[in-house]
């Protein structure tokens, strides 16, 4: 995992060792209610029941971004994703022209980011910046991979949720390219 997140709570930077067991606890439960509160926003966890996400909460972490802070480069590999718990991401991508930016998206409360590296080991497809001072959990692949495999059945709740998501992005997607032909 990358670390050079801003942090709130990173539990796996030695440099943040120093949280207490109830500091700990207080972090964990904050994340769990995020999840919970989020309800419909986090589509990812749409199937899952209340002790499934207590058991995957304990996976995430939680960080913040000024707003304007570059979350995420375009082309750069992504290891985690990234659910907004609060705040604004733009998607950004680079124009024909340098210096022009197109906005082919703008996530809010709710949305994901991170997919498609989970499922097709790729890079950014564009760049992500934070309009808003903005929290996310963030929970890597490989924590990922761990829970999924010792929690089988949450696991394809989970890769349901992402599915789900991803396509309804590619409704839109067509959607939008019906519409401009």
């Amino acid at each position: 995992m990358r670390t050079n997140f801003p942090v709130i709570w990173l539990r796996s930077n030695d440099d943040y060792d120093h949280f207490t067991d109830q500091e700990t606890i207080v972090m964990e439960k904050r994340i769990e209610e995020i999840i919970k509160t989020s309800g419909d926003e986090i589509t990812i966890f749409d199937l899952m029941e209340d002790q499934e996400i207590k058991k995957i909460a304990e996976f995430f972490e939680l960080v913040r971004y000024p707003a304007g802070t570059i979350v995420l480069k375009e082309g750069e590999m992504i290891n985690y994703i990234g659910i907004i718990a609060s705040g604004e991401l733009i998607l950004e991508r680079q124009g024909k022209f340098v210096g022009k930016w197109i906005t082919p998206a703008i996530f809010s409360k709710g949305a994901h980011f991170g997919d498609f590296s989970l499922l097709l080991g790729r890079e950014s497809l564009g760049q992500l910046r934070a309009v808003t001072d903005t929290e996310l959990l963030i929970i890597t692949h490989s924590k990922l991979e761990t829970f999924m495999q010792e929690n089988p059945y949450i696991g394809i709740k989970i890769l349901k949720g992402i599915s789900s998501v991803l396509s309804i992005r590619l409704k839109h997607a067509t959607d939008k390219i019906v519409f401009l032909s």
